[in-house]
């Protein structure tokens, strides 16, 4: 078994009663010996967090064995002695020690040369939060760059163990990546690696001008030759070896990786055949919707000719980047002045919307969100800002409502300016529960808040909705069953307002860079009205959105099945109050 397997059955988590007796400290209190735990575990993270990693198969090992044995140090804590937040860390940490041992399976299903699982996903956010105001600041500015270097150099080493093993990059997805790496590689002061203009210009001359020189050494000495190599060896012997199809199916124990992915991804003990069928039903109900919403607007043709009419309509379309970001604020103003009416409480750091590193926009439909780094204060969703006459922004709402207020930003920063969660749990984040409170808040409680105020801003919101539902059918259909690129291209044509573009990136995302990842949003958001259908159901008059909310929310990201726990907790409380 593995495992997330043995962290998801019955009886993972005991859910202590409201008013419980705060349990005596004592040296061997349970209380105590998880705390230390979680300190432990807290220190490691962030250490991990702020070192390039190589990421090789003895890391991925090494992380497991430690794993092992943390889990025998939390199961040897009873939970009776625990209070109920002290329990969800236990699982919370359980859940990541499975997470560390389910890895030795699924590190060979990841293809890091491609350009959002490449290394530099995760240099550039810590290069941005390095300063380099001192001399032993900006030696560990160069000492990141030369692990960096090796960082690359380990990507193809596991290729070539993955090639081993029967598991081949897929064909469609190398030219992307081979124009990506190259990208990567500048002459001297040109390239992504060095600190932006305006930091080192506030540096001393002498200083400055001794740091620009490390710099190019390192860079042209560490980094750029390894990147090259990398970017040959994907161009030359990746691609002549490489696969005809997508999909973890096509490789040896690929199908039972597959199906640990959806565990993992959504946090939930469910089957990608479950999905594709609860997808199938769902579409079908959106699209009795959508075409209610084409009759209230007077349109009397089909959904493909409306879609055609909405593709050439000026009104969704914007010329310069810039104003991509601008559209995205000005939905999240118009939020913001009834908030208060939903949800109790905001975080401290402002936001924004920035367009995303233009050598990452081919291999991202949308874009993402990211908190605040180094000295920046403002937390900011980066938007793909390309191709822009065939990127509708008839969703652009949505996207915002998602990314910043009240979703993405809103949740993420009250977790990470949340002092009483220990350390770990402040930084942790499931996509299933982090895109399902994303989706929630911007297709249900936006809408409740009026936010969608005409028919075409209604029709966006579908149109998302049927690009989520979408994502269920496709990611299910090309990982599970086998279905071609082509298959799911024309099932994305047909029931989204995608286009060519976004499509490309999107089939490609859920078939070779990250299977199983889209499935967290819509079953993430099915997951949290659920739990709200229940709690209002349970509490009756008592019900009280905001709060039901802050329930959500206080604890930061948990997997799903534990949040469920926990707001069953909460209802009971609830009762009694």
């Amino acid at each position: 078994m593995s495992g997330l397997g043995r962290l998801t059955g019955a009886g993972a988590l005991v859910v202590l009663g409201a008013g419980c007796a705060v349990p005596s400290v004592t040296p061997d209190a349970p209380s105590t010996r998880l705390a230390k735990i979680a300190a432990e575990y807290s220190a490691r993270s962030k250490a991990r967090a702020e070192q390039v990693s190589e990421r090789s198969f003895r890391e991925v090992q090494r992380e497991a064995d430690s794993a092992g044995a943390l889990l025998a140090r939390l199961d040897a804590i009873p939970e009776a002695g625990l209070t109920h937040d002290e329990v969800l860390t236990r699982e919370v940490l359980r859940w990541e020690a499975g997470k560390s041992i389910q890895d030795t399976l699924l590190y060979w299903y990841s293809f890091d040369a491609l350009p959002a699982l490449s290394p530099m996903r995760a240099i550039a956010p810590i290069l941005a939060a390095k300063t380099i105001s001192t001399a032993s600041d900006r030696e560990e500015y160069l000492a990141v760059l030369a692990r960096a270097g090796a960082a690359f150099g380990a990507v193809r080493d596991k290729m070539e163990a993955q090639a081993g093993r029967g598991i081949l990059m897929p064909a469609e997805t190398i030219d992307a990546s081979v124009s990506y790496l190259r990208s990567l590689v500048k002459p001297g002061l040109g390239g992504p690696f060095v600190p932006p203009g305006a930091r080192l210009a506030a540096l001393p001359a002498a200083e400055r001008a001794g740091f620009e020189t490390q710099l190019i050494t390192t860079i042209e000495a560490a980094v750029n030759p390894a990147i090259t190599t990398l970017a040959g060896y994907v161009d030359r012997t990746a691609r002549l070896t490489a696969a005809g199809g997508v999909g973890p199916w096509q490789y040896p124990g690929g199908t039972e990786a597959y199906r640990q992915m959806v565990k993992r991804e959504t946090t939930l003990d469910i089957s990608p055949e479950e999905i594709h069928r609860i997808a199938l039903a769902a579409m079908d109900t959106l699209e009795v919707r959508m075409k209610a919403v084409r009759d209230s607007l007077g349109f009397r043709g089909t959904k493909a000719e409306f879609h055609e009419q909405l593709r050439r309509d000026p009104r969704f379309y914007v010329s310069v980047p810039d104003s991509v970001g601008r559209r995205l604020m000005q939905y999240a103003e118009r939020i913001e002045p009834v908030l208060s009416r939903a949800f109790a409480g905001r975080p401290k750091a402002p936001y924004g919307a920035r367009r995303l590193d233009p050598t990452l926009e081919p291999s991202m439909t949308y874009g993402y969100y990211t908190w605040p780094l180094g000295d920046d204060p403002k937390g900011y969703y980066f938007f793909n800002g390309s191709d822009l006459d065939q990127r509708s922004l008839l969703v652009i709402g949505a996207i915002s409502f998602h990314e910043l207020i009240p979703g993405h930003h809103y949740q993420i920063m009250l977790q990470r300016e949340n002092q009483a969660l220990p350390p770990f749990r402040r930084a942790v984040y499931y996509a299933g529960y982090g895109e399902g409170w994303g989706e929630y808040v911007s297709s249900v409680v936006a809408a409740e808040l009026g936010m969608y105020r005409d028919g075409y801003e209604i029709y966006g919101r579908y149109v998302f909705d049927a690009f989520f539902i979408a994502r269920l059918i496709v990611d299910t259909g090309m990982n599970l069953y086998g279905w071609p690129r082509s298959r799911a291209v024309a099932y994305m044509k047909d029931h989204t307002l995608e286009s060519d573009v976004q499509i490309e990136s999107e089939t490609l995302r859920y078939s070779a860079r990250s299977p199983a990842q889209a499935l967290a949003y819509r079953m993430g958001r099915e997951t949290i009205v659920r739990l709200r259908t229940k709690a209002e159901r349970a509490l009756g008059t008592r019900f009280d959105l905001r709060r039901f909310h802050e329930a959500v929310l206080s604890p930061g990201s948990l997997p799903l099945f534990l949040l469920e726990r926990h707001i069953d907790w909460w209802i009971a409380g609830e009762r009694n109050r």
